[in-house]
């Protein structure tokens, strides 16, 4: 995907699609975990979906709780939702960053 430090620098048109596609690629993965939580939410606390969702992008977000679950399958899910947004982020973190960061340390190998 990326090119090696023999390879020349990647234009600013392929470095733009580039940072498109990852940044896609984190709200897809962004998209699929709120899924997950409003599903979660709504079967595990019977919370209408307006509420769910709510519930889902704050904890999402790093907002923590915006809603408590009433129930205690509820309670646990969104407990362990919270943990599974954690790792949400760093990877959405991670996948926007990646590009940026190829591109820098391959300048630093082209100017030895």
């Amino acid at each position: 995907m990326y090119e090696s430090k023999s390879k020349p620098l990647a234009s600013g048109k392929e470095f733009g699609k580039r940072i498109i596609f990852h940044v896609l690629a984190a709200f897809i993965l962004v998209v699929v975990a709120l899924a997950i939580g409003v599903a979660g939410h709504v079967y595990f606390d019977d919370m209408k979906l307006a509420r769910a969702l709510i519930a889902s992008i704050t904890l999402t977000s790093g907002l923590g709780l915006s809603i408590l679950p009433e129930t205690t399958p509820g309670q646990l899910f969104a407990s362990l939702y919270g943990i599974f947004s954690g790792y949400v982020y760093i990877a959405t973190s991670s996948i926007v960053i990646a590009p940026i960061l190829h591109r820098l340390l391959h300048k630093f190998h082209l100017d030895e």
